[in-house]
C-alpha cells in the first residue's frame, strides 16, 4: 500500500487548504528565524528580550485561534482569508517601521500583536475547512499531508527567508540588518498574499458545502 493515497487530494477544498497552510507557515517561520536574528545580532538585544519581544504576538495568536469558534457561524469560512490579509498588512508594516535602519520597537510590537491575532483567525479555520469534505475513510491521508506541509514550509521558510536574511545583512553598509529584514518582510508579504488568494478558493468551497 502507498504511504499516502493521493486519491483523498480529490476531496474538494483539500488542495486549497493545503495551499494556504504551506504559505501561511512558510511565512511564519521565516518572520521568526529573521526577527531573532535581527533582534539579536542587529540590535544587540539578548536572548530574553528577543523572546519577549514576540511575547504578545504569541499571546494574541493563542487567544484568536482559541476564541475564533464563539464568533458567528456565518462568518467561520471568511476567517482564513481576513486572518492572512491581516499578516500582510504587518508584514507590510515591519517593512515601512525597519525600512533604512529605523528600529521602531514600539511599532514593532504592535504589528507583532497584529500579526498574531491574523496567525490565531487563519490557522485552526484552515485545519478545520480543509477536511471538511474530505471522507472519513482518507481523514488519515489527509491528516499525515496537512502535518506533513506544516513541517516542510516552516523548513522552507527557514531556509530561504533565513538565507535571503544573512546574506543581505552582510553587506558593508548602514543599517544592513534592519534594511535585510524590511526586504524579507516585503517578500513574506508576497508570500502571505498568495495565501489570501489560496484560502479564498477554500472560502468558497465551504460555503459550496454548506448550501448542499
Amino acid at each position: 500500500d502507498p504511504l499516502v493515497d493521493l486519491r483523498v487530494l480529490r476531496a474538494p477544498g483539500l488542495r486549497a487548504g493545503l495551499a494556504t497552510l504551506a504559505a501561511a507557515m512558510a511565512a511564519y517561520a521565516g518572520l521568526l528565524f529573521s526577527l531573532a536574528l535581527h533582534l539579536q545580532a542587529g540590535l544587540g538585544h539578548s536572548p530574553l528580550r528577543a523572546g519577549l519581544t514576540v511575547a504578545p504576538a504569541a499571546a494574541a495568536y493563542g487567544a484568536t485561534g482559541y476564541w475564533w469558534r464563539r464568533l458567528p457561524a456565518g462568518v467561520h469560512h471568511a476567517l482564513p482569508p481576513a486572518g492572512l490579509g491581516l499578516t500582510t498588512l504587518a508584514y507590510l508594516g515591519m517593512a515601512g517601521t525597519l525600512q533604512a535602519g529605523g528600529r521602531g520597537q514600539p511599532w514593532l510590537m504592535l504589528l507583532l500583536v497584529l500579526f498574531g491575532a491574523g496567525m490565531g483567525a487563519a490557522f485552526s479555520p484552515v485545519l478545520t475547512q480543509a477536511l471538511v469534505s474530505v471522507p472519513s475513510s482518507q481523514a488519515a491521508d489527509a491528516s499525515g499531508l496537512l502535518t506533513t506541509t506544516m513541517q516542510l514550509s516552516q523548513v522552507f521558510g527557514v531556509a530561504v527567508f533565513g538565507g535571503l536574511f544573512l546574506s543581505l545583512a552582510a553587506h558593508p553598509q548602514a543599517h544592513a540588518s534592519a534594511t535585510a529584514f524590511a526586504t524579507v518582510m516585503l517578500w513574506l508579504a508576497a508570500l502571505s498574499l498568495s495565501g489570501v488568494a489560496a484560502a479564498t478558493v477554500l472560502a468558497r468551497t465551504v460555503l459550496r458545502a454548506a448550501t448542499r
